[in-house]
Parts: C-alpha cells; structure tokens; sequence
C-alpha cells in the first residue's frame, strides 16, 4: 500500500524537480506571480496575509501526542480522522497540478542533520525554502537523523469549521510516525520556515536532548568565542547578530549540543522595513541580490526600485536570503558553547534599562517571561506596539511545555558560567508613541562593550523596581542608564514600570511552583 508521500508524488500533472534559482525565477515572472526589481531581487506580495495565522496552527492528536504536546491555545488538536479528510481534499486538488520539489537539509551539525523536502504549487515558495534550509551541496551529514515533508498548497482555500479547522488557512503538524507539515490557504513564506522550527523543538529537545532555541548567534572575528542573542521579531535579533565585526552563524533558529551551537537553517528572513543601507549594510546588500525573495515591498512600477521606507501594504514588509549573501559568515554555521547571551526586549513602555545584567534566578524567569512589545505586522491584527509575552521567546513555535526550554537553558548557563544581558532595543524617555526607540549605534555599542569585557559590574546599580543589576557603559551618555532621569515626570516613570513589573509577576503566576 502506497504511503501518503507516494500518493501526494502521483496526483500533480507535473513535478519540477529542484530547479535552479534562475528557471524559478522565470516560472514566477511567467505566471504573473512576482516581478524582477531593480537590484535583482525578486519582489512577491503575499497579500491577503502578510503574516503569521498563529490561530491557524494544528497538531495531529493521537496516542502519541496527547501527554506529549504543550496543549493550548498555541498549539491547537486536530483529530486524525480530521486531518485524513483535509489530505483527502488536497489529493483531489493536486490531481493535474503542476507542483514543484526540493531536497535540502536542516541543522548544520553534521552529527545532528535531518532531510527537508517541499512540494508546493508556487515556484516562489521554492526559492524560499533553498534560501533559508541548507542547501544539498553545502553540507555532508556525517548522519541522518529524521526526514521532513512538507506540503504547501496556499491556493486551497479551506472551509473553515466544515473542515474541521478556524478559517481558509491551516497549518497542521504531523509529529509521528513520519514528520509531515501541511499548510494551506496563505503565500506568507514565513508559515514554512516556522512550522519547520515548530516540528524540530520537538524534535531535538524530546529525540536528542539538544536545547533548540530562537536566537541569533555570531562569534569573534579571530577566534570561536559565541554569543546568543534572544528575542521575538522586532526586537532587533538579525540586525545585531548580523554585525560586520563578527562571523554571523545564524540569525533565527540554533540548537545547542555538549560541544558546540549550530544554526538550524542556511539563509535569513529579515524586517527590512526602513532598511537603510549606513544602518544595516550587510542585510541591505544581502536584500538587493539575484536569488533574495523579497515580500510585500512597495515598489516603482517602471524602475522597479523598492521604496524600503513604505509600509503601506504592511510594516512586515521581509527578505529572505541565503547565508552566502553575508559578507563576513561563518561558513560552518556552527560556534563554541557561547561565553555570552543578549536577551533583547523591544520594550514600547520606556521603563527597562538599556542594558541589564541577569543573574541567578532571573535569567530563568526572564527567559519563561520572554518580553517585549509586539510590533505592528508580525502577526495579523497588530497595528500599535503592545506588551507581550513569549515563553522562551517563542512561544508560537513550543511544541513541547516551556518550562523543559527553560530548565535546559539553565542548566547549560550554570555549567559553562555564560553571562547574561537584557538588552533593551526599544523606546527610551517615555513610552510609545511619545519617545523614540534607542538609537541603534547606542545599541550596537553596549552589545559590542559587553563582547569585549568592558562592562564592569562595579560600576552598576540595582533598579529599584525590576531589581536587575544595571551597568554604566564607557562612552555614551550617562542620562540613559538611568532611564527614570530622562522622563520629564520621574514619578510617571515609577507608575509605568510598576505597571511593568506588575505584569511580569502575574506572568510568572503560572511557573513559580516549578521554578521556586
């Protein structure tokens, strides 16, 4: 009997099998799918969903699963009988299609490397996927340890509740026996890149006691010394991992072992809007590139030039891109046990400090806190900064219960003694909308100060209100690690970050009986 996967590979009419950049590029432009821009890059828009449909994330419920997954309104049930009667209605829907394929990789330890393969009926999609997986000539797995497939087909609109599922759009996750990913009923790119995260939390933490984790990591120019840096989109984790100072490991998505950190992924999925090439020059080099898709951008019908600054058809405008577009990348994509980690926060309420020092059991409280304020676009339905809160700053993609994510990253910074920061990218002198967020070459000086030892605990305070130890960084402006001075009310300061604080502790509510 015919698996699912042998079924699927009969129904279409044809299969491009792994086409080059250049033939996806043309069957694009031929069907009126996207458009060439000036620089070479390919601009596709995704509209209606310009972002994720967390509310439209499933996972198969069976023997398997039901004591297994972190159940919730993350991670929503779908019976198999359900599920078998969707795979029905897109073998139908396949039947005389043409869909296109690719075979690639995730997870760059050699020790540690599963099989990704993609059928989707958009060529874009394809591009996609070997922009942002490993891709088949770049790595010689020393072992494969599981396989991924993965069918999208976006135009299937889905019935919503007659279908078993919320609207038109559904990604279901199929954990066991064999890992099979379904998405229908929205283009957003991102939707692949993150059900493929979601599966490999599970997958490496429940397989392999390898911690995954949603960070950003980079190392020292001239040796292996890593860092980690934490945080949700919008808080500025590609930017700063991506800094021309030091060798790039990923930007996204790494898992840590006993002996080393590696990047889960092959490419980038950057926020460009306002991408500004004195800023962020190596993700705008990497942006305007042959082979870099790029979503939901405003652009010049004649000149094709992209108006970066144009956030008209949303503030979650993107850019994916291979690793190799990084000029300065570390070609392994792997890193030592890091010496440092940045939690990043972009905090909309102006009471956290631009750079923190975590200690103790504030490391892990802040880490199943996951701060910061949801920016417009991310999701669907967000248009003004709100506070949020993001168990291991992802909690959208936790198969598993957060507090497993948790009590590793612990046990992981206790062992190697790693230093961790709380590193504030957003708005400082008030809240939204009336201040600005921190300039970014203040950030980019605190991150760089804390790499190379210059912070010094002895010149530091505690705050009064979130009792995190705050330091003084040489060379800039003393006014902004006392963030209560730069209020014109400093009692409106104290009202606002014990509004803050407040959150937090009714956040925390939930895991004080398993943290102590």
């Amino acid at each position: 009997m015919d698996s699912l996967w042998e079924k699927l590979l009969k129904k279409p009419k044809r299969i491009f099998d792994n086409l080059s950049v250049a033939e996806l590029y043309e069957h694009t432009v031929i069907k009126n799918l996207g458009v060439i821009s000036s620089s070479g890059s390919l601009i596709v828009n995704t509209s209606p969903y310009t972002g994720r449909s967390p509310k439209d994330k499933f996972i198969v419920y069976d023997d398997y699963t039901k004591d297994l997954v972190w159940w919730g309104n993350v991670n929503h049930p779908i019976e198999r009988p359900v599920f078998n009667n969707i795979l029905n209605k897109a073998l139908s829907y396949l039947e005389g299609k043409d869909i296109y394929r690719w075979d690639g990789y995730v997870g760059a330890n050699p020790d540690y490397t599963l099989t990704v393969t993609l059928l989707s009926e958009i060529p874009y999609h394809v591009i996609f996927a070997n922009n942002l997986f490993i891709r088949r000539n770049e790595l010689k797995p020393n072992r494969i340890i599981g396989k991924i497939n993965i069918l999208h087909l976006p135009n299937l609109k889905l019935e919503g509740p007659k279908d078993g599922v919320n609207s038109e759009v559904a990604i279901i996750l199929d954990l066991y026996p064999e890992p099979f990913i379904f998405i229908a009923g929205t283009l957003y790119c991102g939707e692949i890149k993150k059900a493929v995260f979601t599966f490999l939390n599970y997958f490496y933490l429940e397989k392999f006691d390898i911690l995954p984790m949603h960070c950003g990591a980079n190392r020292d120019l001239n040796s292996m010394s890593t860092a980690l840096f934490f945080g949700l989109s919008g808080t500025g984790k590609t930017t700063l991992s991506t800094d021309p100072s030091r060798r790039l490991i990923g930007d996204d998505e790494h898992g840590w072992t006993e002996n080393d950190v590696f990047n889960f992924e092959g490419g980038s999925y950057a926020k460009i809007i306002k991408l500004d090439f004195y800023k962020e020059r190596e993700i705008y080099l990497a942006t305007n590139r042959f082979g870099t898709i790029v979503e939901n951008v405003v652009y010049d019908p004649i000149t094709r030039e992209i108006d970066f600054s144009d956030s008209s058809i949303t503030e979650n405008t993107r850019s994916a891109y291979p690793n190799k577009y990084i000029e300065i990348m570390e070609q392994t994509l792997r890193g030592e046990i890091p010496e440092t980690i940045f939690f990043l926060s972009a905090d909309a309420t102006g009471s956290l400090p631009p750079i923190s020092i975590l200690e103790g059991q504030q490391i892990l409280e802040y880490f199943l806190l996951g701060y910061t304020s949801r920016l417009a676009g991310t999701e669907r339905g967000v248009k003004d900064p709100e506070p949020t809160f993001s168990e291991a700053f992802s909690k959208p993609f936790l198969p598993l219960n957060p507090i497993r994510y948790a009590n590793k990253l612990y046990e992981k910074i206790r062992k190697y003694n790693t230093t961790v920061y709380l590193i504030n990218t957003g708005w400082i002198g008030n809240k939204y909308p009336l201040s600005n967020r921190i300039q970014l070459e203040y950030t980019r000086h605190i991150i760089r100060s804390a790499l190379s030892k210059k912070i010094d605990k002895k010149n530091s305070y505690i705050h009064p209100v979130f009792g995190f130890r705050v330091p003084i960084v040489e060379g800039l402006p003393l006014e902004l690690f006392r963030p209560h001075n730069l209020w014109q009310n400093e009692k409106e300061y104290y009202e606002q970050a014990n509004t803050l604080k407040n959150l937090f502790e009714e956040n925390l509510k939930r895991y004080r009986k398993l943290i102590g």
